[in-house]
C-alpha cells in the first residue's frame, strides 16, 4: 500500500506525517473527569507503546481534571479530541502536546456558518 503525501506535524516527543514512520495512538475509553481510571488508561497506553494518547474534553471541569491527568502522566504524548466545545482551546492547550478538532463538528455551534464539504 502507498502511504498518502502529507506534511509533518510535531506532537509532543513524535513526529506524523511526512514520511516518519506511522505512530500509534489510541483514546482513553473513560471519562475525564475520573481521574484515577483516566490516568491508569494513559499509562497503560503509554506504557504498551502508544506514541500519542488521546483524551476527550467536553467542559471546563474536564479542562480542570486534564491539569491533574498531565502532572501524573508527564511522560505521555497527551492529545485532546475537542468534539463538541471548540471554544476550551485556550484552556487545554498547555497541557496537552496536540489538539484534534473536526471542522465538521463547528456547524452545531455556528448554525450561520456554512458546513464542512
Amino acid at each position: 500500500m502507498k502511504r498518502a503525501n502529507s506534511r509533518p506535524v510535531r506532537a509532543g516527543s513524535v513526529t506524523i506525517g511526512g514520511g516518519n514512520p506511522i505512530v500509534v495512538q489510541s483514546m482513553c475509553a473513560t471519562r475525564t473527569q475520573d481521574i484515577e481510571a483516566t490516568v491508569g488508561q494513559a499509562k497503560m497506553l503509554h506504557d504498551a507503546g502508544a506514541g500519542l494518547v488521546r483524551i476527550a474534553i467536553d467542559s471546563t471541569k474536564d479542562v480542570e481534571a486534564l491539569a491533574e491527568i498531565r502532572a501524573r502522566v508527564p511522560e505521555a504524548n497527551l492529545v485532546v479530541d475537542l468534539q463538541e466545545n471548540y471554544r476550551l482551546v485556550a484552556q487545554v492547550a498547555p497541557h496537552v502536546s496536540k489538539v484534534r478538532y473536526n471542522p465538521g463538528h463547528l456547524y452545531h455551534h455556528e448554525k450561520q456558518k456554512s458546513r464542512a464539504r
